[in-house]
């Protein structure tokens, strides 16, 4: 099981630390619900437990769900044996995760669906740098488009691979994000699906979708502003385009 995890992206934070800086980070209030995505061995999943009002934990993976059930025992917690990033909607006020890097994409792309106040997440740099990427930059990705509209965001503090079991390849940082728009799935699919060519000009996507009204010169896709984003992906889906 602990070679299917890292293979998953599975890397439990062991590091008291860090755990503690993460809590001071995430600042929750008695009053508030958190929700987190990997409840793992419980070593987050109790400190959250320790401050919120409630505490709405998901783990995927049964063995690891079975074993939270039997240690972690808080009148205010509730486990879920499920998928969270493929639930529609939960009503919580933070989020909270140490996520799994093959995760990371998921995650950011549920959390712009959602109404939430904050949410203080721990991800790989790899991710994190892909996430600040702007337009022309290499590692510029729908990702990176996605979470500029929809988040307002802050680097926080660095974790070393050295702060998890098992170690990972590389090491994380903390990331603050403060909501900014909230997205439907079908934007977040239209945003994929430019993104999935690119490298091709943005005016011969568009004419190739049928849309006559837009210009953006030369541009590629991965060179144009997320506004004339945002503003192509609005045409595609009132024309109800589907493929490029």
């Amino acid at each position: 099981m602990p070679n299917k995890r890292r293979s998953l992206g599975q890397h439990m934070l062991v590091d008291r630390k860090v755990l503690a800086d993460l809590m001071t980070a995430a600042d929750i209030a008695k009053s508030e619900t958190v929700c987190e995505a990997g409840t793992g061995k419980g070593i987050l999943t109790a400190e959250l437990c320790d401050r919120a009002k409630i505490v709405i934990s998901f783990e995927i993976d049964r063995e690891l769900y079975q074993n939270a059930r039997q240690q972690l025992h808080y009148q205010n917690l509730k486990l879920v044996s499920a998928d969270l990033f493929k639930a529609k909607t939960v009503d919580f006020d933070v989020f909270v995760s140490n996520l799994p890097y093959s995760r990371s994409r998921d995650a950011f792309e549920w959390l712009a669906t959602q109404k939430f106040k904050r949410a203080v997440v721990m991800v790989q740099q790899e991710f994190a740098d892909k996430l600040r990427a702007r337009p022309g930059d290499m590692n510029y990705r729908a990702i990176s488009a996605l979470a500029t509209l929809s988040f307002k965001m802050q680097e926080l503090f660095p974790v070393k691979k050295q702060s998890f079991e098992p170690q990972p390849l590389v090491n994380s940082v903390v990331v603050r994000i403060l909501p900014r728009k909230i997205m439907s799935i079908e934007k977040i699919r239209s945003l994929n699906l430019l993104f999935s060519k690119r490298n091709r000009k943005a005016n011969s996507i568009a004419s190739r979708g049928g849309l006559r009204n837009f210009d953006s010169g030369e541009s590629r896709i991965d060179q144009l502003p997320v506004d004339r984003l945002a503003e192509l992906v609005e045409l595609m889906l009132h024309s109800d385009i589907r493929s490029i």
